[in-house]
């Protein structure tokens, strides 16, 4: 019953999660020089994208880390597909975290791209995770490659928590401040929070249908 009515939920959450990004309560104001709030226009609410992508992909490699511990410990083929599903999910929503990053850079300094703590970290995690992929592409041995892949999502889950308090750990000046907690206040908040609902729904949604992709192929090489 549930994933039959998932897709419709997650379609649903995700349509109005958009309608909000680009309705007037979704303002996000700065300060002029005399305290007076103004307006900050479209780009700066790349953050309504660009906040919940990143949960995602944190939670997407969480799931791998724990899914890669458990398959060490039982050596289920379940978990194995756990990770590598997941894997994948994060990898693109990782990487479209860089893509809204460069989004904001251009618009906030001028530039795509600037090698500061925050950016470099997150770049960091996606590469660890695409070679995750490489990783369990390159060994053809079921066994080896998911024993291999395991270790390999285990210490790679140490970027998340890099990434993540990065901003907090080495703030930088020409880091977005709306990046930061406390940053946003009132009702743009509660439209934040409605898009991590989103796209936590999205990743469910996505993982969901990779899982059963999984069994069907296991199914019909079973039936080989």
């Amino acid at each position: 019953m549930l994933k039959k009515v998932l897709p419709w939920i997650t379609l649903v959450t995700m349509v109005i999660a958009i309608y909000l990004i680009f309705s007037p309560v979704s303002a996000i104001y700065g300060l002029c020089p005399d305290g007076i709030p103004f307006d900050l226009g479209y780009n700066p609410r790349i953050l309504y994208f660009h906040a919940p992508l990143a949960w995602v992909a944190y939670l997407a490699f969480f799931v791998v880390f724990v899914s890669s511990i458990l398959y060490l410990r039982t050596r289920e083929q379940k978990w194995d597909a756990f990770a590598s599903s997941s894997a994948e999910i994060g990898v693109i929503f990782c990487g479209l975290v860089l893509i809204t990053g460069m989004v904001w850079a251009k618009y906030a300094w001028g530039i795509w791209w600037i090698w500061i703590p925050q950016l470099t970290t997150a770049l960091i995690l996606w590469l660890s995770y695409a070679a995750y992929l490489m990783v369990r592409s390159a060994v053809p041995e079921p066994e080896r490659k998911a024993r291999l892949a395991a270790v390999f999502g285990i210490v790679a889950f140490i970027g998340v928590p890099l990434s993540h308090f990065s901003v907090m750990i080495w703030a930088h000046p020409l880091h977005p401040p709306v990046a930061r907690v406390g940053a946003i206040e009132g009702f743009p908040v509660y439209v934040l929070l409605f898009n991590i609902l989103a796209f936590t729904l999205l990743y469910t949604y996505l993982f969901s249908t990779k899982m059963d992709i999984e069994r069907m192929s296991e199914e019909a090489q079973q039936g080989l």
